[in-house]
């Protein structure tokens, strides 16, 4: 059995279970709103803004791949421009139901697009992700159609490729530099306020997205030989070394500029981030499982596309830790003394950890980006490269 053909499986088993064990959690969701989650008046974003970050920076670094192909043409990763493209849109429609669910009235999303305020950058966000998943469509089928035409019309059409991907580019870096924004510019939450954030937001999509594609491209590669198979998976591995290396870089001195003053500012929740009762989320999720370990497999196995693809799963599928660790944090100060004691119930707390129903609403929006994925890829001509049937 090919490996194309075990990831077909085995991609599809978990579709099936993460959406059996999801479902209840939907349905809960639908039926009873936000009463059976976690968060309350004090923490109001929890896992599902934490799971929208971390899905819209897959597809920001989903779509770097695409511009390596399209706009710089990087022999390397010539072949898996349009399975970039499908893997953006996939993972931009969880980040979108994620969203969605949070909100209090889903539908009501539809006026920051139809009634936008300029002057709010949730406004903006709006504008962009619609620009956004409209760029992305039309990409994909132009990348298709080149593939299918010939001579100068095939010509015409990879220059039109080329003005989409150059236009992409500050494109991405808005709408996910966008939702660094909408934290950075909350004043009255010290953790978040600055202007490193939206820089650091961007780093972390590039390097989770970029991963995340390593994974993918291992397991349903072109149609290549074995020499352009393990130079694109080296390459994969490179970039997503040096990402790695940059975001730790940035990771580092906010650490360092947190702590500097443990007992004022930010430095109590970063505390709390360290040593506090979820430290694990920190030290062994994150530093442990998403940095020293695929740090190993990209140095030491550089060489090998199975060593490089397993390191992209573990950065891409432990970011959700780094992300959680951006959104909660930032909340649990209660910024006067007294309040936390001055009314007491549950929604009434500075403290949150996701609830049964929260991570099967997750659950089961991984497994609709998987399975949109799949459909797509069987759908659609994704291996098809000119001049191969």
């Amino acid at each position: 059995m090919t490996r194309e053909k075990m990831g077909n499986i085995l991609v599809w088993i978990l579709i099936i279970g993460f959406g059996a064990w999801g479902m209840p959690g939907i349905i809960d969701r639908f039926t009873n709103g936000h009463i059976n989650t976690a968060y309350g008046s004090y923490i109001p974003w929890g896992l599902w803004i934490s799971s929208y970050i971390w899905l819209i920076g897959l597809s920001a670094g989903a779509l770097m791949i695409s511009v390596m192909t399209y706009v710089f043409d990087i022999q390397a990763v010539k072949k898996v421009g349009k399975m970039a493209f499908l893997v953006a849109i996939a993972t931009l429609v969880g980040a979108m139901i994620s969203v969605g669910l949070d909100l209090g009235h889903p539908l009501r999303a539809f006026n920051l697009i139809l009634d936008p305020n300029l002057h709010s950058m949730m406004g903006w966000m709006a504008i962009l992700y619609t620009a956004y998943f409209i760029t992305l469509c039309v990409e994909l089928y132009l990348a298709i159609k080149k593939e299918q035409a010939q001579g100068a019309k095939q010509k015409s059409i990879k220059k039109i490729l080329i003005v989409l991907g150059i236009w992409s580019i500050p494109l991405a870096f808005a709408f996910h530099g966008g939702v660094g924004g909408v934290f950075a510019n909350v004043i009255a939450k010290p953790f978040w306020h600055g202007p490193m954030l939206p820089v650091v937001f961007l780093a972390g999509a590039f390097l989770s997205g970029g991963a995340l594609f390593a994974t993918v491209a291992y397991i349903w590669r072109p149609n290549q030989s074995q020499e352009e198979f393990s130079k694109m998976m080296i390459f994969l591995g490179k970039t997503t070394l040096a990402l790695l290396i940059l975001d730790e870089i940035l990771e580092i001195s906010e650490v360092y500029i947190g702590t500097f003053y443990a007992a004022f500012g930010e430095g109590h929740i970063w505390q709390e981030i360290l040593f506090g009762p979820y430290w694990f989320t920190f030290w062994v999720v994150h530093i442990l499982i998403g940095v020293l370990i695929p740090l190993f497999l990209l140095t030491v196995k550089s060489k090998s596309p199975g060593a490089i693809a397993l390191a992209g799963l573990l950065i891409a599928g432990s970011f959700l830790a780094v992300r959680l660790n951006i959104v909660i944090p930032g909340m649990i100060d209660p910024g006067f003394q007294g309040i936390a004691e001055a009314w007491v119930h549950s929604k009434l707390t500075f403290s949150y950890l996701p609830s049964t129903m929260e991570w099967q609403v997750l659950f089961f929006i991984v497994a609709v980006v998987m399975a949109v994925f799949m459909i797509g890829k069987k759908l659609l001509p994704i291996y098809q490269v000119a001049g191969e049937e």
